[in-house]
């Protein structure tokens, strides 16, 4: 877990803006997420003491931290291929500082979508490495050892889904020459060492590139999936780690048989939200086990990443009130996942920030459990982090408990929630994030001014 809010006295002058540009949001709204009660007790002795505190630390800030170089000659603070737990999220960076302030998270590793292809033009050209993409490309390169990009990327454009044969024609080698000059222009740009998602959520049927019926597409599938990735490869400059990323309690296929091979595959991830198209217990402390220990859910492919040595993935994951099985404002699926994660080789986990098609933004005037037990406990586990870590999906303890007297010191003019003696510190905000991330749901080539957003087709 990232540690605790740290508050650094200052030689009884408050300056907000002295270490880090983000901290005049301390400054100026006076808020604080949640801190231990030890760290927040520390605040309130240093400001009746008529001193000044300042934030120099926020929650996520262990991720990407110095060490030695991971396999394959990646950058130490860059995902790796193993267990390196790096806290994500599908947002855009000049988004970054918003989630910081709602979270207390500041992240280095961004999700995004770059699978609205009418054409294999389009395919071979991502938006993110283009002029329309600029965001992603300055981001990375303003720190290239540590800020993380991953991508999500089909198999094949919208116009190549209506060959019968597209399968057969991938495995064959056919596509191999636009997977090459994919992996070139996002090298070109400076985008080598992305996460790439490719034919994500494979075993649903919501994406042009999904598996098919049969076993003989299923083994073209994977195929193909090995053909672009072994083209991709050979590209100078391509870095890439490969995540090969299924959904969640669909379809129960056997994964042994949809899987192109170890020798093709970084990483094997699962898209786990807190909703199935099953029935539930109603949210508490056994609902995350009853969710992970679903056909295919995150017992199952966990395993099967164990049983072939890569690490696990959790590309989206969020509290949804999308569906009659769906947990709402759920903290415990929140503290859940962040058990799981704490207790498993997971390379990364992303949650889908997105306020659509039901799923919880991590905004605290829209979901304020979720964020409470996400500020406390997504970043469980990370290296040189040890404080705090949730051990029990039923951990209720208090994140941090203020005297009444000492709410009027650390929070002068925010609002404050209380929940299950616990102490939340949030603004009087609320923030629409669809409209910002101009999403346009059950179908494909959103765009905004800015280009086309990342895209998200709700499971059935």
């Amino acid at each position: 877990m990232p540690a605790p809010l740290v508050f650094e006295q200052t030689g009884g002058t408050t300056s907000p803006h002295a270490r880090r540009p983000w901290l005049r949001w301390l400054g100026t709204a006076g808020w604080v997420l949640v801190a231990t009660a030890s760290a927040v007790a520390s605040f309130v002795a240093v400001s009746a003491g008529g001193a000044s505190a300042t934030a120099v630390r926020a929650l996520g800030s262990t991720q990407g931290s110095a060490g030695p170089a991971s396999s394959g000659g990646r950058p130490a603070g860059l995902i790796k291929a193993g267990d390196s737990k790096t806290v994500c999220i599908s947002d855009e960076p000049p988004e970054l500082a918003r989630d910081l302030k709602d979270t207390g998270v500041n992240y280095n590793c961004v999700e995004t979508f770059s699978d609205a292809d009418p054409t294999w033009a389009d395919w071979v050209n991502p938006w993110i490495a283009s002029p329309t993409g600029a965001p992603f490309v300055a981001w990375v390169a303003a720190d290239p050892t540590h800020h993380s990009l991953i991508d999500t990327q089909n198999l094949i454009p919208d116009s190549e889904a209506t060959n019968p044969n597209w399968t057969a024609d991938c495995a064959a080698g056919d596509y191999n020459t636009y997977a090459s000059q994919f992996a070139t222009n996002m090298a070109a740009a400076g985008l080598g060492y992305t996460v790439i998602r490719l034919g994500h959520e494979m075993n649903g049927n919501w994406y042009n590139d999904s598996l098919g019926t049969t076993q003989a597409q299923w083994t073209q599938w994977a195929q193909c999936f090995a053909q672009e990735v072994t083209a991709m490869r050979a590209v100078h400059g391509a870095h890439f780690l490969f995540d090969w990323n299924v959904n969640a309690n669909y379809r129960d296929l056997p994964l042994a048989d949809i899987y192109p091979g170890n020798a093709y595959v970084d990483i094997i991830g699962i898209d786990q939200y807190d909703g199935t198209g099953v029935t539930m217990p109603a949210p508490g402390p056994t609902r995350f086990a009853a969710l992970a220990a679903q056909p295919e859910g995150l017992d199952t492919v966990e395993a099967f990443a164990v049983a072939n040595g890569k690490p696990l993935s959790i590309p989206e994951w969020g509290t949804t009130t999308g569906g009659p099985n769906a947990g709402g404002d759920d903290p415990y699926y929140v503290r859940g996942m962040a058990a799981f994660i704490a207790s498993h080789d997971v390379a990364y986990q992303s949650y889908f920030n997105a306020n659509v098609d039901g799923i919880l933004p991590l905004d605290p005037s829209v979901a304020p459990l979720t964020v409470a037990a996400y500020t406390a406990s997504v970043g469980v586990g990370q290296a040189g982090s040890t404080a705090g870590v949730v051990s029990s999906v039923a951990d209720s303890t208090p994140l941090a408990v203020v005297p009444e007297a000492t709410k009027a010191i650390l929070l002068p003019t925010s609002g404050v929630i209380l929940a299950g003696g616990s102490v939340l510190f949030t603004r009087r905000r609320r923030r629409h994030k669809s409209s910002r991330s101009q999403l346009r749901l059950g179908g494909r080539g959103a765009h905004s001014s800015s280009g086309p957003r990342r895209l998200h087709r709700r499971r059935p």
